[in-house]
């Protein structure tokens, strides 16, 4: 008898510890950035620059969630279908629609909250934490965030909004013998 994967909702417990083993992949990322930047600062500007607005809003994006996002995008759209975290614990996603689609919707959704504050922050370096820019895109990022973890925690199956936007759903994956 060959096994045969079957499927099933992940725990939340599961969903959470696999959360944190991507925190830890991409706050190793994060690290290895700065440290990149910082010597690259060093040596070529002694010291770091001064950006605009505008550049820093690029820079924040396209070195930390647009990497990112791409990444997780690739990495649970083929293939196992799974986050690094997630493989190491024996989930996946599973999609209703194209998995490539599926994954980069599901992807960018879950990493706007990530965005909205670094929207908001470098803005309220600029400009003053209370102007209204500022405000806004920080209390997006943080709505955003406690939204995602509510639905997942009060949702039966789990899925957080992302999930039912990209028509996703994290699963366990358990071997069973067929008969």
């Amino acid at each position: 008898m060959t096994p045969t994967p079957k499927l099933q909702k992940a725990a939340m417990s599961t969903r959470f510890k696999a959360l944190f083993l991507d925190w830890l992949l991409i706050s190793a990322y994060l690290l290895m950035l700065l440290a990149v930047t910082l010597t690259v600062y060093h040596i070529f500007f002694v010291g770091i620059p001064e950006f605009s607005w505008a550049q820093a809003q690029l820079i924040a994006a396209l070195t930390s969630v647009v990497p990112i996002s791409t990444v997780f995008s690739w990495l649970e759209g083929r293939g196992n279908y799974g986050s690094w975290g997630k493989r190491k614990l024996s989930l996946r996603v599973a999609y209703q629609v194209n998995p490539i689609w599926g994954s980069i919707v599901r992807n960018v959704l879950k990493f706007l909250p990530w965005q909205f504050g670094h929207m908001g922050t470098i803005y309220g370096l600029y400009s003053g934490f209370d102007s209204p820019f500022s405000v806004i895109f920080l209390f997006l990022s943080l709505s955003l965030a406690v939204l995602y973890i509510l639905t997942a925690l009060i949702r039966e199956d789990h899925r957080h909004l992302a999930d039912l936007i990209a028509r996703s759903m994290v699963v366990q994956i358990q071997v069973r013998q067929q008969d």
